[in-house]
């Protein structure tokens, strides 16, 4: 996959989702293929990436959600409450999401998010930063501001 003229390489798929990445940048991005991830599909792709941070740098990462059409809530919990705060350790603190262009969709994410916080605490974010954008060139324009 290309974005401005910057290979991303294809390090992992499953029928509904790819995982691409990019040294240089220190990016990987996780493409919703379909317009639902299930669950366990979900978590395989987050703990591939888990796994790769042990060998490989990764200090940002998107995820690419304009394909799906469906809200999974045990998903999002998974992501914020255990993922976020392990790879966080490991170096990942900054996060890029591009939602759907459906107004309901980002609204489902924010009550999501306020359940989330409601359970575990907002300071399970701490130190993480979230940044929304409207597509792939954005995240690596963002980047490259902040580097």
């Amino acid at each position: 996959m290309k974005i401005l003229n910057f290979e991303f390489d294809l390090v992992h798929q499953n029928p509904y989702a790819s995982l691409y990445y990019n040294e240089e940048f220190q990016l990987a991005i996780c493409k919703a293929d379909q317009d639902y991830i299930p669950i366990a599909h979900f978590k395989s792709t987050f703990l591939f990436v888990s796994e790769m941070i042990k060998t490989k740098p990764i200090k940002h990462f998107a995820f690419d959600k304009r394909n799906l059409r469906t809200f999974h809530q045990p998903s999002m919990e998974w992501y914020f409450a255990v993922w976020k705060p392990e790879v966080k350790t490991e170096g990942l603190i900054h996060h890029y999401k591009i939602l759907p262009s459906e107004p309901w969709f980002a609204k489902s994410v924010q009550a999501g998010k306020h359940e989330i916080f409601q359970k575990y605490g907002e300071d399970i974010v701490e130190g993480i930063t979230i940044t929304y954008v409207n597509t792939l060139e954005d995240v690596l324009e963002t980047i490259q501001k902040t580097n």
